[in-house]
């Protein structure tokens, strides 16, 4: 093969991998503009499963959330973090925190929680138990049971399904540690 065959080869081999790049990027851009953005964990309310500082990409074409998805409210620039929970519980269930037991139950069935879950549930809000969950709201907890601001307190109550900004779909930062449950 010929110097000037080489150097040909090199250059159209940079100029296909330039041009796929540039179409990932705008698909990943497209993706992020209408269907999807980012939120940043803030505090430790999320551990063991999600860190300060960790960068969720969440799904903002959604609907109602799922039991034990992770959303979050807000929206999230620098006057106004969002708010990263778990959800427990959707509107019309029956939410009791058993605090002797440490068992949560909706609709009388112990949850079962597929995700680490930091320690027994013993940080008491000032939320009485049982509580029903109003229709188009969300009740959330952190996985950091006793450090987390959540929907035991009254500070942050239900949340309505209009304030919630997304549903997180996967870890993007840091890098390699993408599984968010």
């Amino acid at each position: 093969m010929k110097h000037s065959e080489k150097r040909g080869n090199i250059y159209t081999s940079a100029y296909a991998f330039c041009g796929t790049f540039l179409g990932v990027m705008l698909c990943l851009f497209t993706l992020l503009v209408f269907a999807g953005r980012t939120a940043t964990v803030s505090g430790s309310s999320m551990e063991p499963n999600l860190s300060d500082g960790d960068r969720l990409l969440i799904r903002t074409a959604w609907g109602t959330p799922d039991y034990g998805d992770i959303i979050a409210v807000g929206r999230n620039d620098e006057q106004n973090p969002a708010f990263i929970k778990r959800v427990v519980a959707r509107g019309g269930d029956v939410v009791d925190i058993n605090y002797e037991t440490h068992l949560i139950t909706v609709n009388g069935g112990v949850v079962t929680e597929h995700y680490k879950v930091l320690d027994a549930l013993t940080v008491q809000g000032d939320v009485s138990f049982p509580v029903k969950v109003p229709e188009n709201c969300v009740f959330v907890l952190g996985d950091n049971r006793n450090d987390s601001l959540d929907s035991r307190f009254s500070e942050i109550g239900f949340i309505r399904l209009n304030e919630i900004a997304g549903v997180a779909v996967c870890r993007i930062y840091p890098f390699g540690k993408t599984a968010i449950r």
